[in-house]
């Protein structure tokens, strides 16, 4: 079908949120869409919750195996869009997301990536904590190897199905595991943004993000990944290491964590 967009849906546990994020694609403007859930064993409502929609554009897998990676992957394994979108199961994309996308991709065939202005909210979605606006890097593989958020903010962007091939998410990183997904896609096309709000995240209790010392863990986990990678120089590695220093200094201080962000002064990188 002509401009059919796969929107991937991993939900574990989620029966709280997910009907919101059911709802928002039902209500997208751009109607060609498939969307793929994977409920990946909850032992909550979530599937009960999922089994109310009746969309015959809606597919529905029940899994009992772990993984966000490996939900996802199984979605990319399912789809059959000309574009690809994820949407986790506590976020939402406003009506437009799809359809601005969509225009600017087709307008501009040789545009493989295309991202749009993100906003974080509250738990009852009233609130808007901050608005993350992407900006349009010189080189995006380059800049996808560091510790960078101006080109990257997670699993935002929407992506022709032809350019992700046999890409997979690799399901031994539990965190980071959509950065390196897309520093590997982001090696040849162009990457595009509109000035639309193309994604909300819902800051929610229990988030993968608040467990500071996986996330911790991950990302030096990435920058041993970069730097076998050799695109930086030794001084830009440097850079990064400084910058990997800094952020986790500054997430335990507003944690209240003050001993580990003093360690954090004087901790080494260790990069295997």
């Amino acid at each position: 079908m002509n401009n059919l967009v796969t929107i991937i849906l991993p939900a574990h546990n989620a029966a709280s949120t997910i009907g919101v994020a059911i709802d928002s694609i039902i209500g997208q403007t751009h109607a060609n869409w498939e969307l793929i859930i994977i409920e990946n064993g909850s032992t909550d409502n979530t599937l009960e919750e999922c089994r109310k929609y009746s969309d015959a554009r809606i597919q529905l897998i029940s899994r009992t195996d772990a993984g966000l990676s490996k939900a996802r992957n199984v979605g990319l394994e399912k789809a059959s869009g000309d574009f690809v979108c994820f949407l986790d199961a506590d976020d939402l994309m406003p009506k437009h997301s799809l359809e601005s996308r969509i225009r600017l991709m087709t307008e501009h065939p040789t545009v493989s990536y295309c991202d749009g202005i993100v906003e974080k909210r509250s738990e009852n979605l009233e609130t808007i904590y901050s608005t993350w606006r992407p900006l349009q890097p010189k080189q995006l593989n380059l800049e996808m190897h560091k510790i960078n958020s101006a080109c990257f903010c997670g699993v935002t962007w929407m992506v022709r199905r032809s350019q992700i091939g046999m890409l997979r998410f690799d399901e031994s990183w539990s965190h980071l595991e959509d950065r390196l997904f897309f520093l590997k896609l982001s090696q040849t096309g162009e990457y595009q943004c509109v000035s639309e709000v193309i994604y909300i995240i819902r800051k929610t209790r229990g988030s993968l993000m608040s467990n500071h010392k996986k996330l911790q863990d991950a990302y030096q986990r990435f920058l041993t990944y970069v730097k076998n990678q050799k695109t930086l120089g030794e001084d830009e590695l440097k850079d990064q290491k400084r910058r990997f220093l800094w952020m986790f200094f500054k997430t335990h201080i507003k944690s209240g964590r003050y001993l580990a962000a003093f360690r954090m002064l004087f901790a080494p990188v260790y990069l295997k």
